[in-house]
């Protein structure tokens, strides 16, 4: 059971980029990502109320929380979820936007040295440079398909969101449930995104220029990316941490990369000897960091976070 849901997390998250890539003929980045987060925080909060929520359990997040829950909802959530539909609608290569996905482990442990003093062993730490390595390398790969620079740019500042917000979490709000923590956040990018969408321009023109088969897939391709691509997948990835543990549930990224970048393949997307040796490279590197160390001794000092300041 465990396995099919591992299989499961990965092939949807794997088919989120060309789904975007799908849905931008008549979609804008706003209306797409805004149509992401309220499926996704909506069918999360009918899950939680149905099957997740105890008797008399109340929301679990306090007043105190709430400036600081604007950080991951803002950084986490909006942004990634309007900037890579905007990638992909721009420039196509939804597969090779789909393998930045695989720098966020390393991009985790570099944000979390100056944001929770957490200083990386030998092992991360050599994954970590040596990964940036292989990111130079997809820069290269990018030029090669005639991704400009600036736009490789905008796509690792995607993962670099994901790492920061999650560190952020893990130093300020891992108190919240993590489903309820999910919801909320999911839901207060989505009042993020409606005001940018009703005043933008480009996405009433896009929609407004779009035939009715291009709405009817782009439909139902944010249909799914909201409902099953955003909610049941992040449920299905908390079921798994909680019942085989957070190192066994992290091995996803190395799937979600490499089935994007299929997807763009059979969308007819080139997928070059460089794009594949920077995914191999890269996807080692957090093999290297995510490998794990040999229990400590009885008796053993445990390793603390070195001091910051």
């Amino acid at each position: 059971m465990h396995y099919l849901l591992f299989l499961l997390i990965c092939g949807v998250w794997g088919s989120s980029f060309i789904l975007m890539k799908k849905a931008a003929p008549a979609m804008g980045p706003l209306t797409i990502g805004w149509g992401r987060v309220i499926g996704g925080g909506l069918i999360l909060l009918l899950i939680w109320r149905l099957l997740l929520r105890r008797p008399g359990e109340r929301w679990g997040v306090a007043r105190r929380d709430w400036l600081a829950l604007a950080v991951p909802a803002v950084v986490g959530m909006t942004y990634p979820f309007v900037m890579q539909p905007y990638l992909i609608g721009r420039f196509e290569h939804s597969g090779f936007f789909g393998m930045m996905v695989c720098l966020v482990p390393l991009l985790t442990i570099a944000v979390s040295v100056p944001m929770l003093g957490v200083w990386p062993k030998v092992r991360e730490l050599v994954g970590v440079v040596v990964g940036f390595g292989f990111i130079l390398l997809l820069f290269g790969a990018g030029a090669e398909r005639g991704v400009p620079w600036q736009a490789v740019v905008l796509a690792v500042t995607v993962p670099a969101a994901y790492a920061l917000s999650n560190t952020f979490i893990k130093r300020r709000l891992s108190h919240i449930p993590p489903v309820v923590l999910t919801i909320t956040l999911l839901l207060a990018a989505g009042a993020c995104i409606t005001p940018l969408m009703l005043v933008s321009p480009m996405e009433r023109e896009k929609l407004m220029n779009a035939d009715a088969g291009q709405l009817a897939i782009a439909g139902l391709a944010v249909g799914v990316l909201g409902m099953i691509g955003t909610g049941l997948a992040t449920w299905m990835f908390y079921v798994l941490v909680t019942r085989r543990g957070p190192l066994f549930a992290g091995m996803v990224t190395y799937l979600v990369s490499s089935i994007a970048v299929m997807w763009g393949w059979v969308d007819g997307e080139p997928v070059t000897r460089r794009q594949i040796v920077a995914l191999a490279g890269v996807l080692a590197m957090v093999a290297l960091v995510q490998w794990p160390g040999r229990p400590a001794k009885p008796g053993a000092a445990t390793r603390r976070p070195r001091p910051s300041g």
